[in-house]
């Protein structure tokens, strides 16, 4: 089981992917694609096209992936190099993903910033990233225009897929942070894919382009043309901004979720208690759900105060031993992601309504109308009066009012002075009032 990527995945990707599933067309569009794609083809045309990196193939590169491997709790993917002279690195594959090197990246990075460009690689496979980004990247580039896809808008799709996986890539450079334990590397990693190439025989300022960085989104923050403007510019892009993503990575390295996932990392290899963990759902995704069903994933996501409490009160689409609500200190306003102390209240509210012998118990001294105002309306009130008195009612008050009809027909029933419901309890000791149309 690899290491919970809720310690690390961006909100943004949360987000971006919940708004791109709930699309329509999406399902259809997912379920074309996989009925059309070949994942071995894929795997031929590496085993074909490219080098395959391991122990006896360049094996200095195999040795960087083995440790983030272990870092990320992972299987080994395959690992190949591409002849291409722009520097870039993906994974793909679903059952067996595997990454991909170019030539031209080997040749931008150096050495020591190889790993963080795998452990980002791997952060994807982590994520469960791998599937989507494959079918955008083919979409993107229009390599699935031969799929039957007519009766699909491929429009808003193509937006939501392309800023999902801008927002991805942050969730697996936070990987990577986490495997190098800072965010130096990734920053480093972004100034490059900028410009900065290793034969540059000029150091290269870090801060500086830090500072380029927060500038860039203070520019965007200033009014809403100029965000216009850059979703005008990279509304189709697959990777954000290497300034954002530097920008990202550093704030993310100096908060105190940072600091927590660090801590639950090392709890997990070192299999030691961890005191905080992340939050791996929001309410709205348990509610009305099967109640055992939640009771498992709240265990699974290792909360050990969690408390059950029953509803009886049935509202309008409930199902029977369903969750209608989760509160963690007594709050709902919790997302997907959020760090708790895992012995925090769980509160768990369930419907599950009286069975037949509960109610009996429940209501000894009551009795159940078997019949709501409206049956006994127009009814005769003396077998009305007897039906109440059969059913245990001890306190029937009759009223008659003139009538120019007068034929002696229930013109209203109250239990309390208030109206009665079919399946209502009522106590047998309550004030029944029947009022009747008597001749004038």
């Amino acid at each position: 089981m690899p290491l919970n990527k809720d310690i690390f995945t961006h909100e943004s990707d949360r987000a971006a992917l919940q708004a791109l599933q709930a699309i329509p067309g999406f399902a259809q569009l997912m379920k074309m694609y996989m009925n059309a794609w070949n994942e071995k083809l894929m795997y031929i045309n590496n085993m074909a096209s490219n080098i395959r990196i391991s122990e006896e193939q360049l094996p200095q590169y195999y040795h960087m992936l083995l440790p983030v491997c272990r870092k990320l709790d992972i299987e080994v993917p395959d690992l190949f190099l591409e002849l291409n002279v722009v520097p870039n690195s993906y994974t793909s594959g679903d059952t067996k993903p595997f990454i991909v090197l170019t030539s031209g990246l080997l040749e931008t990075l150096p050495e020591e910033l190889i790993p963080t460009v795998l452990a980002h690689e791997c952060g994807h496979i982590v994520c469960h990233h791998v599937l989507y980004r494959t079918m955008g990247t083919l979409i993107l580039s229009g390599a699935l225009s031969l799929l039957p896809l007519k009766n699909i808008a491929l429009a808003p799709i193509n937006a939501a897929l392309a800023y999902w996986m801008r927002c991805s890539e942050f969730s697996a450079d936070r990987a990577a942070i986490l495997c190098d334990g800072t965010a130096d590397k990734m920053i480093d990693v972004c100034a490059r894919f900028a410009g900065y190439d290793k034969d540059i025989p000029y150091p290269l300022n870090l801060d500086a382009f830090m500072d380029q960085a927060k500038e860039y989104e203070k520019l965007i923050g200033e009014n809403s043309m100029n965000k216009t403007m850059e979703f005008m510019l990279y509304a189709n892009r697959s990777h954000p901004i290497n300034a954002v993503r530097a920008y990202e990575a550093r704030k993310w390295a100096e908060s105190d979720s940072f600091r927590k996932a660090s801590e639950y990392a090392r709890s997990y290899f070192e299999g030691s208690s961890v005191p905080d963990i992340p939050v791996p759902f929001g309410e709205k995704n348990l509610l009305g759900r099967p109640t055992q069903e939640v009771r498992k994933t709240l265990q699974d996501a290792g909360f050990t105060d969690v408390r059950f409490f029953r509803s009886t009160e049935r509202s309008m689409f409930i199902i029977n031993d369903t969750v209608t609500s989760v509160k963690i200190n007594g709050k709902n306003t919790y997302r997907e992601g959020d760090w708790v102390n895992k012995s925090d209240p769980v509160e768990v509210t369930y419907y599950l309504p009286l069975s037949n012998e509960e109610a009996e118990l429940i209501h000894a001294d009551d009795v159940r109308m078997p019949h709501g105002a409206e049956y006994y309306t127009g009814k005769p009130y003396q077998q009305v009066e007897q039906e109440l008195r059969d059913a245990g009612f001890r306190y029937i008050t009759l009223t008659g009012v003139q009538d120019p009809e007068g034929d002696g027909t229930v013109a209203e029933i109250t239990a309390a002075g208030r109206n009665i419901r079919k399946g209502a309890w009522v106590n047998r000791n309550t004030e029944i009032r029947l009022t009747y149309r008597k001749k004038a």
